[in-house]
């Protein structure tokens, strides 16, 4: 031992930030083995980049996790896609919950499931912070309107165009393929999915049912209206999620950073500078609105945090070593869906 390290004893520890596996970008397809069985069986649970590798996990092209695979890929090329295999005399429940240790993946598209389990997996999905699609046949809302993290189209033409029982696949990979925060589900064309013949009638019929469609308007074929079963918008349920889960792992990380956060006005302020970060990124990708001002030159902030002092915090929460009263407003970006214009002209 050199005579400086008898004199001067360092120790150098490395802290390492605690890794984010939560994704907001990825869809799970769940649905049924290859129908042809074979010495190929795919895993329980799995991750494709492309669609050959269905095939060669013992899938056909008559397949329904195989049709929506296709579809997926089709809109949205460079994700990973995961599936979960249903096994025999299982719901696809019990599929999801092998899947749920696999971490990676937001979205959840059946295929080839029954519509009978849809409002379990709505369930299901909903109580894991998961997001469910679905299609639907007869314009019906099969999961009633108690789910934010559900969204249902509605296709009367699969008879003729097989590929439609699956537009919430191409939905799922196309939306799932924008930053949270960044986009809406509407207006956007799904490549593999033709138009549905939809009137206006028929089109306001499904609106009442929050059931989205997939319609040709002004020589381009575009989805309406983005909204989830609630009646939420879809981007907005998604951004929550990503938000909550940012801010979450945020706050986290000063634990596994820091020997200790203090409670102290100091330690405090590491807390409330962590929910202002957040809250910045979202700015960022668009999902909270920048400050702006009013007609008056009044500013109008896009968020506002508040924390107690460490004076205001009760003993006993101190004891606890629990921090309360922690909380932030803000002002949603929104999308512009509808636009009025009145105009007039004057010879």
């Amino acid at each position: 031992m050199a005579l400086i390290d008898t004199l001067v004893k360092m120790d150098i520890s490395i802290s390492t930030a605690a890794a984010d596996s939560e994704s907001f970008d990825n869809m799970l397809i769940v649905g049924p083995a290859p129908a042809a069985g074979g010495a190929t069986t795919p895993p329980d649970v799995g991750v494709y980049t492309e669609i050959g590798e269905l095939t060669s996990a013992g899938w056909g092209k008559t397949d329904p996790v195989y049709i929506g695979a296709s579809i997926a890929f089709a809109n949205n090329p460079s994700a990973p896609l995961y599936i979960a295999v249903i096994k025999l005399d299982e719901n696809a429940t019990d599929a999801l919950d092998r899947a749920i240790e696999t971490p990676g993946w937001y979205g959840i598209a059946p295929c080839g499931v029954s519509t009978d389990e849809l409002a379990d997996i709505a369930l299901w999905a909903d109580a894991n912070t998961k997001f469910l699609g679905f299609t639907v046949t007869d314009g019906e809302n099969p999961v009633g309107t108690s789910y934010a993290r559900a969204y249902g189209f509605s296709t009367k033409s699969s008879q003729t165009y097989p590929n439609n029982i699956y537009t919430h696949v191409a939905m799922m990979a196309t939306g799932l393929s924008y930053e949270a925060g960044s986009e809406t589900w509407a207006y956007k064309t799904l490549n593999g999915i033709e138009p549905e013949p939809y009137t206006q009638t028929e089109i306001a019929a499904l609106k009442a049912e929050n059931l989205n469609c997939y319609v040709h308007c002004a020589g381009k074929n575009i989805t309406l209206d983005g909204r989830t079963v609630s009646g939420e918008w879809i981007d907005v349920i998604r951004f929550r999620d990503w938000l909550q889960n940012d801010m979450q792992k945020g706050i986290y990380n000063l634990f596994i950073m820091n020997p200790k956060v203090p409670f102290t006005s100091k330690g405090i302020t590491l807390i409330q500078n962590q929910m202002i970060a957040s809250l910045k990124k979202g700015q960022t990708k668009g999902g909270i609105a920048e400050t702006e001002y009013d007609a008056d030159g009044n500013e109008i902030v896009g968020f506002t945090t508040s924390v107690p002092t460490a004076a205001s915090v009760s003993d006993a929460d101190k004891a606890a070593r629990t921090l309360k009263g922690c909380k932030f407003t803000a002002r949603l970006a929104g999308a512009i869906h509808l636009v009025e214009v009145n105009g007039t002209l004057v010879s």
